[in-house]
């Protein structure tokens, strides 16, 4: 889940079967019954369209999280490989997937207990997993796609300026443009390479900028981070989940609030 924004997108995933010439978690099961068609024997295409780890909110839609363009996605990964070859298990650690967000959040991630949880490929053995939550800027520059049409080939990219050069590894000159769409003529057999570099970026530190009171309703502006308040200055300290820079809240006569920012 996301606490602002939406999950737009669930990219860099392994689809499949485990293999030793390539391991990994690609078995998405509402996906695998939905789009994969088993041709003979263990024959499939994972490479069709539709099969993602996304779970199909009609399964199960009390304990399924809406999906994608919402806060909130549950993911279904599991692997199959031949017990018999020690290379095909899936690694213990690395990527599972990338989860694109249309603005910078604080991600959260927990397994699902009605769908399982998290289950060990080995009997009796019971697995307890940590979640390590994070912040999230989704701002890095890439190259989003090429397309070449009519003679002419269009770049949408964003995070920084376009970059080009004759070959991948150079030179690279800078396009200038840094709006996220460059078109340019295509000509003869020439080649062209893309890249983008990130635009400098001033980022503002942590901190209030200003409490006011009127009209019975404290207002507090901030910038950098999340709003924190605590009912004394050594604290504790509490996250209100407030990233926005603005937050208000009407004044009672109970105990006084500090308040703070964190990056």
């Amino acid at each position: 889940t996301v606490d602002q924004g939406q999950i737009i997108g669930v990219t860099n995933f392994f689809r499949g079967l485990s293999t030793a010439a390539a391991r990994g978690y690609g078995i998405f099961p509402a996906a695998f019954r939905d789009y994969v068609t088993v041709s003979s024997g263990s024959n499939a295409d994972f490479t069709v369209a539709g099969y993602t780890p996304l779970a199909d909110v009609s399964d199960r839609p009390a304990d399924t999280l809406p999906g994608l363009n919402s806060s909130g996605v549950t993911l279904e990964l599991g692997a199959l490989w031949d017990p018999a070859v020690t290379a095909a298990v899936p690694d213990a650690a690395g990527t599972l997937c990338a989860l694109q967000l249309s603005q910078a959040a604080h991600v959260t991630v927990t397994t699902n207990a009605a769908r399982g949880g998290l289950v060990s490929a080995l009997t009796g053995v019971t697995l307890t997993p940590v979640f390590t939550g994070a912040y999230v800027d989704p701002n890095y520059p890439y190259v989003i796609a090429i397309t070449a049409e009519s003679g002419v080939v269009t770049v949408t990219f964003r995070g920084g300026e376009l970059l080009t050069a004759p070959a991948v590894t150079g030179p690279w000159s800078g396009s200038g443009n840094t709006n996220g769409l460059y078109t340019n003529l295509l000509s003869g057999a020439a080649s062209a390479f893309y890249r983008v570099r990130r635009a400098a970026v001033i980022t503002p530190a942590p901190g209030i900028t200003g409490i006011t009171l009127s009209g019975g309703v404290l207002a507090v502006s901030f910038q950098g981070g999340e709003l924190m308040t605590a009912p004394a200055v050594t604290g504790p300290w509490t996250g209100t989940g407030n990233t926005s820079g603005s937050y208000s809240n009407a004044v009672s006569a109970g105990p006084a609030l500090f308040y703070r920012v964190r990056q």
